[in-house]
């Protein structure tokens, strides 16, 4: 993983895009500390699937009132 900082970024991107193009993950500091992280396409991370992590299967819907009937009740409508 390749570093650059936020001043590098501005004055030579060409060079930065070009890490990319190779494939290669760029953090970007200021100050020394990080503010960024860039990947290229291939390396992009995937939202987490939640629904995968939890099981996958819904919460049992309570028999009664729907949701909306429930919002208008507590709404005094």
């Amino acid at each position: 993983m390749k570093t650059a900082s936020v001043r590098q970024l501005r004055t030579n991107f060409p060079q930065l895009e070009s890490w990319l193009s190779e494939g290669e993950s760029v953090l970007i500091t200021k100050r020394k500390k990080i503010v960024a992280e860039l990947f290229p396409p291939q390396l992009r991370k995937k939202k987490p699937d939640f629904a995968r992590r939890f099981g996958g299967t819904p919460p049992p819907s309570r028999p009664g009132k729907s949701v909306v009937e429930l919002l208008l009740e507590e709404r005094g409508l």
